[in-house]
Order: C-alpha cells, then sequence, then structure tokens
C-alpha cells in the first residue's frame, strides 16, 4: 500500500529516488563528463567495469596537451543566450477594468521579483546547465520566513510597555539604548526559486511529460551545519554527498584532483514532491537526510494541482523521453581527437624538432675550443667530410592540417564560426551581408533562448499563482520600467485579479546583432522615419540612452517621469519653463501605449488635464512672445525665464534693432514716456528694470 506510514517515510523516498536514478544514468554521466571536459579536464574517461568516470593515469615521458576549444565556445554560445534581459507580459483574461489593472499589477510585480530574485543570474545558470547536461530546471518552492516586510501591521498593538529580560542586553549597556527601538518586521512569506541540473533531480520513470509526472524528487548537497540548523537537528547529519552512487560521486573524481582546491564536505538533502492524485489524495512533501524524514509527510502546499512545481528547459528537446540531449555530448569525441592530435605534434616537436650536426668523431677536441667569435675558422682533418647540419624531418602536410579539420567540425557541431568569433569570412565586405550570417549563425541559439523563455514564463505563472494565493497582507514592490525611474507600490495577492498567467515574448530576448540595428536606424533616419534621438536610441538600443536623453533632452526625461508618477496616480502640474510641445509630445505617445489603456479612467482623465495645462502654457508662452515683438523687436530676442520663444539677432530685419531706427509713437497712447525709454533713447530709465 502506497499510503502507509511505512511506505511514506524516508523508505519511500528513498526508493523511488533509486527507480528514477536508473532511467538517466547516461544523462548524468554526460553531465558530468561535459562539465569537466569544458572546464579543461579532459584527460578522463569512462571505466566500462566500474561505471564510473577516472582519471587517465600521466606518463611524464609523453607529451598530454590540452587544447580546449569547448571552453570559448561555451562562452560565445552563453554571451548569444542571455544577451538581452527577459521581459514578462500578463495578458488580460477579460476586458473590465478590474481584470485589465489585475494584469498590469502582476507585470509590475514580476519586474520586482526579476530583480530582488536575481533572476538573470539564475537564467545564466540556467543556460549552463543546459548546455552541459540537455535538461536543466528550476524548482518554485514557498518559504514562510522570506520576501519583503509587512507594511500593513495595523493588526499588531504596538503600544504595550516592552518587558525587558535579563541578560538581554551586554554587560555595562543601558537598556533600550543603542538599539533599535520598535517592532521587529514581520514577514510572510516569499518565494524561493532554485537551479537544478540534471544530475539534480528524478522523475517518475515512464513519462514523457516530466511537469505532468505524479512525483519527482529534489536532490541538494548542503554544507552539514546549514542542514542541521534548516532542520532543527541534535546532531550534525554526515557529509555523504560524495559517497556511495550519486550524482556528486562521479563529479568529486575530477573535482578534488590533489593539486586544485579541495572540495568541501556536504550533505545530502532529498526534498520529495507528490501532487494529488488517486493514490494520494492531499498529495505529500516529505524531506529526508541521512536515511530520515526530518520533515513532512506534508499536503501539497501549492495551489495548483495540474502540474508539478519545477519548470524544464533544454539544449535539444527528444521527443520519445522527459530529458534532452546536448551537442556538448556529440563533441566531445572530436575534442578528444583535437588533444590527441596537438599532442602527437608536439612530441613531434620535442623529440624530432631540433637541428642537429654531424661531425668527425676525431673533430670533438676542436669543438671544446671554438668560441663565439664571428667568422672564427674551425679546422677539420684532411680526406674527411666536411661537419654539416642534419634536419629534423618534415612533417607531411596532412599531419598538420588534421587538427584544421577536426576543430572545423567541433565548431559545426557547437554551432561556433568565424562570425561568432569577429573574423570577417573572404569574399563578404558588406554590412548587409555579414548581417545575414550572423543571423544564420545564431539561428541554433534560437531553439535554446525559445525553450529559455518558456521555462521562466512557467516560473513566472507558479510564482504569481503562489502570491495570490499566500500574500493576504500590503507589501512593497519596487519597478524600474526602461526609462523610468523605480516605482514603490504596495500589493496584496487579492489585488491581482487572478491574472497569473505569464509569458515571455520570444522576440525580446533573441540575440540581435547591434551593428545591425545601428545600421537600420540610419536608414531610416535617412528615411525620415525617425525625426528625433530618443526614437533612434530606442531602435538602435544604445548603451546608456537614458543618460544622454537625461542631458540631450532633459524635457522627455522629465516627461517620462512624470507619465510614471501619474501613472500610480500622484497628480504633477507642468511647469511654465517646460518645453511643452516636447511634453506634449511624449505625453501622448504613454496615452498610445498599454500601460495607459489599463490605467484607471480617473488616472486617465488626470494625465489628459496635464496634456491640458501644458496646452495652456504653450497659449500664454506664444501670446506674451507676440505682445513683446509687437511693443518692440528688442523684446524678440530677450531670452525668457520660462523658456518662450525668442528671435536669434541675426533673424530680425536689417536695422531693426538700430537705436535711431524706433518707430514714432502717438502722443495719444498710453505709456509712451516708458515705451521710448525702454526703446533707448537717451534720458530713459534702465531698460532692464523696465523689462
Amino acid at each position: 500500500m502506497a499510503d502507509t506510514e511505512t511506505d511514506s517515510g524516508a523508505s519511500l523516498v528513498k526508493k523511488r529516488y533509486e527507480e528514477g536514478r536508473r532511467t538517466i544514468n547516461r544523462e548524468v554521466r554526460d553531465y558530468w563528463l561535459n562539465h569537466a571536459f569544458i572546464h579543461g579536464r579532459q584527460w578522463i574517461y569512462l571505466n566500462r567495469t566500474t561505471g564510473t568516470v577516472q582519471v587517465l593515469e600521466t606518463d611524464p615521458d609523453r607529451v598530454q596537451v590540452t587544447a580546449n576549444r569547448m571552453w570559448p565556445a561555451t562562452r560565445t554560445i552563453m554571451s548569444k543566450v542571455t544577451q538581452r534581459d527577459m521581459t514578462f507580459e500578463v495578458l488580460p483574461s477579460a476586458a473590465d477594468d478590474a481584470t485589465v489593472r489585475g494584469a498590469a499589477l502582476a507585470e509590475s510585480v514580476l519586474v520586482d521579483v526579476h530583480d530582488a530574485h536575481k533572476w538573470e543570474e539564475m537564467r545564466e545558470g540556467l543556460a549552463m546547465a543546459a548546455w552541459k547536461g540537455g535538461t536543466a530546471a528550476i524548482c518554485v518552492d514557498w518559504d514562510p520566513n522570506a520576501g519583503s516586510p509587512i507594511t500593513d501591521l495595523s493588526a499588531l498593538n504596538f503600544n504595550e510597555e516592552p518587558v525587558e529580560e535579563p541578560g538581554e542586553h551586554e554587560p555595562g549597556e543601558t537598556p533600550g539604548i543603542g538599539r533599535e527601538e520598535g517592532p521587529e518586521p514581520v514577514f510572510e512569506g516569499d518565494t524561493v526559486e532554485t537551479l537544478l541540473t540534471i544530475a539534480e533531480m528524478v522523475v517518475e520513470p515512464g513519462v514523457k511529460d516530466a511537469e505532468k509526472a505524479r512525483w519527482w524528487i529534489k536532490l541538494q548537497a548542503l554544507p552539514p551545519e546549514q542542514v542541521q540548523a534548516q532542520f532543527n537537528l541534535k546532531t550534525k547529519p554526515p557529509a555523504d554527498a560524495a559517497a556511495g552512487d550519486t550524482p556528486y560521486s562521479q563529479g568529486s573524481v575530477f573535482e578534488n584532483d590533489g593539486i586544485g582546491n579541495q572540495k568541501p564536505d556536504l550533505t545530502l538533502v532529498f526534498t520529495y514532491y507528490e501532487r494529488p492524485n488517486a493514490l494520494c489524495k492531499k498529495g505529500r512533501v516529505i524531506v529526508v537526510v541521512d536515511n530520515k524524514a526530518v520533515d513532512g509527510p506534508k499536503p501539497w502546499p501549492f495551489p495548483f494541482t495540474d502540474r508539478l512545481n519545477f519548470a524544464l528547459a533544454f539544449e535539444t528537446p527528444v521527443e520519445s523521453r522527459w530529458t534532452g540531449d546536448s551537442v556538448v555530448s556529440m563533441a566531445r569525441p572530436m575534442q578528444v581527437l583535437y588533444n590527441l592530435a596537438q599532442s602527437s605534434i608536439t612530441e613531434h616537436i620535442k623529440n624530432a624538432g631540433n637541428a642537429r650536426m654531424a661531425v668527425p668523431q676525431s673533430a670533438i677536441e676542436l669543438l671544446e675550443n671554438l668560441s663565439d667569435i664571428p667568422g672564427e675558422m674551425f679546422p677539420y682533418a684532411d680526406g674527411m667530410s666536411m661537419p654539416s647540419w642534419l634536419s629534423p624531418p618534415a612533417m607531411p602536410n596532412w599531419w598538420l592540417e588534421q587538427p584544421d579539420r577536426i576543430a572545423m567540425v567541433m565548431d559545426d557541431l557547437l554551432g561556433v564560426h568565424d562570425v561568432s568569433r569577429g573574423v570577417t569570412p573572404s569574399n563578404i565586405e558588406s554590412g548587409y551581408g555579414l548581417s545575414i550570417l550572423t543571423e544564420n549563425d545564431n539561428t541554433p541559439v534560437g531553439k535554446m533562448v525559445k525553450s529559455q523563455a518558456i521555462c521562466f514564463g512557467k516560473v513566472a505563472t507558479m510564482v504569481l499563482e503562489l502570491y495570490q494565493d499566500m500574500v493576504t497582507a500590503k507589501r512593497p514592490a519596487i519597478v524600474s520600467a526602461p526609462g523610468q525611474p523605480p516605482e514603490s507600490m504596495d500589493w496584496s495577492g487579492q489585488d491581482l485579479e487572478g491574472q497569473t498567467r505569464a509569458i515571455i515574448p520570444i522576440d525580446t530576448i533573441l540575440p540581435r546583432s547591434r551593428a545591425a540595428q545601428a545600421q537600420q536606424a540610419e536608414k531610416m533616419l535617412q528615411m525620415g522615419l525617425i525625426t528625433s534621438y530618443e526614437e533612434y536610441a530606442a531602435i538602435a538600443e544604445l548603451p546608456g540612452s537614458r543618460s544622454m536623453i537625461d542631458r540631450l533632452k532633459p524635457d522627455v526625461a522629465k516627461a517620462r517621469r512624470e507619465n510614471a508618477q501619474m501613472a500610480l496616480n500622484a497628480p504633477c502640474v507642468p511647469a511654465d519653463f517646460d518645453d511643452h510641445a516636447a511634453h506634449i509630445a511624449e505625453h501622448n505617445v504613454f496615452r498610445k501605449s498599454v500601460k495607459f489603456e489599463r490605467l484607471p479612467e480617473m488616472v486617465q482623465q488626470m494625465i489628459g488635464l496635464h496634456i491640458q495645462a501644458h496646452n495652456v502654457l504653450a497659449a500664454e508662452q506664444m501670446g506674451n512672445a507676440h505682445a513683446g515683438a509687437a511693443i518692440s523687436s528688442v523684446l524678440a530676442t530677450v531670452p525668457r525665464a520660462d523658456g518662450g520663444p525668442s528671435l536669434a539677432a541675426a533673424a530680425l530685419p536689417p536695422g531693426s534693432l538700430d537705436p535711431l531706427a524706433v518707430p514714432q509713437l502717438t502722443e495719444d497712447l498710453p505709456g509712451n514716456d516708458q515705451l521710448a525709454q525702454a526703446e533707448g533713447i537717451p534720458g530713459a530709465a534702465d531698460p532692464a528694470a523696465m523689462m
């Protein structure tokens, strides 16, 4: 029976781990071999008798060259995969205002989680794990002692006098002085995302869709003291991570080679997850350390029951099983041949590459008397042959060219070519041709990027579902959008309105050539499709465009900040020194965005009134400019404190600034004397004071 007390503890977890582990032996072995090859440990082999990875014994008389081509290729691939940051979209399931606002809030929450939980760093690790083992995963858990402090603490009573317990302060310290007053922060929990390699997880054997399996087991190697503190154990657990038939026992063969850093002692922690099913109605979660259940069994804690709490990413999916393959496994034999060829050439140079001189035996004593004087004569006996150099045997061309052929095969397997390394191919000089080659070179990477996008989309969906179910009190979120200042907002799970399905648009994270983007922006600029710097910076994706816009287009930067503030229902008052045309244009761009459409109607009306105020101030500036020009041409050239329009002196008609060319004022005009003084007539008052 599956649900008995005996079968629901450590024995069940151990049994099912062994069942699942036997089905992925090859994938785990390939992962550790690929890991070793990429990091330079390439003189190893698989012992077919013991089934373990072993280091090849070195011979001091033979040359063993490690010409690692897999490491630079891996760096190039990882740079392409993680070139652009992830962006999330939560599409509303309905058109009503509450649903639209919930979807917008969910996107903002994901932006905060993306930064706070360091998802970009995790994405790099996910790409590397999938590159080495063909399969990688991200597990989502809920930690009740994590997260941001709760901002709504109205239910707590802070009026009670704190009781000073004996021994709480240091000797000689006055109670209550030097220590922060007030209650300790209260946490409501937060999600925890864990990166897992193929060697750190097993799934129910026989399934093709691992995420829909009944159960799976997470395997972690942690320091013994950390395990003891986390699960409140009386004694420190043993360090059993590198002992027995575990994935870490294979890795320890080449991780600790006696000449590098010694691998620390680690303890294995097995976490068993089983979602609710017909054989286990409530599901269960069990944590096993040292063949003992230290936590659980507990019921399934997640709000979703149609899937397990992890998401997979692949390098090359395989349709017949839940694990994938990696091209690194295919390139590994070619790396062995490449090292062998380089070793053979180097050994030939070592043993037969030095030029030697043949001299008669009777001339040995004469050689000892030679000096380094140029042109020195060397006598040799009459009737004997003259000493001569012995040339080393020439290596055949096919021998010298063989490493290049092997390297070419490796490059084709790994998807790294001359264009990837920044080398221009022969007979191709146009930028358009190079952009086509770059696009074709990035095609194999696109499949891996797509798999990562799907994986993180599922992770984001699970995170939102947990937030909606677990977060009941208000908590802050820091949101930073491109071109916008960081925003702080309070939210709870109820505010999400059930909008938890998140996706990552593939086009937003596919690798792109910055040179091709800049060339495209220049063509659009020449065609007149781009008329401003901010449009050019957005299309070309110029680095540091925000700081450049702050300096070159300060009104555009200020208008964007106002957009962010007004979206949070914070009114902004236009200033008389604003460039109203630039502000109105930038506000209208925001009003045509999806984010504006999801704002409440009251906020939309407030933004409309803000734009109308800019319109009124712009009309006032124009009226003041016309009034000044009607009085005198001089007033049209004076800079205005409110940033109103003014004319350059060169733009005025000839002679308009001549003091003698002042138009005659009629006697019946009011203020005749003051206007004459303002025009610079002798005896007039100070023109600056008049203005």
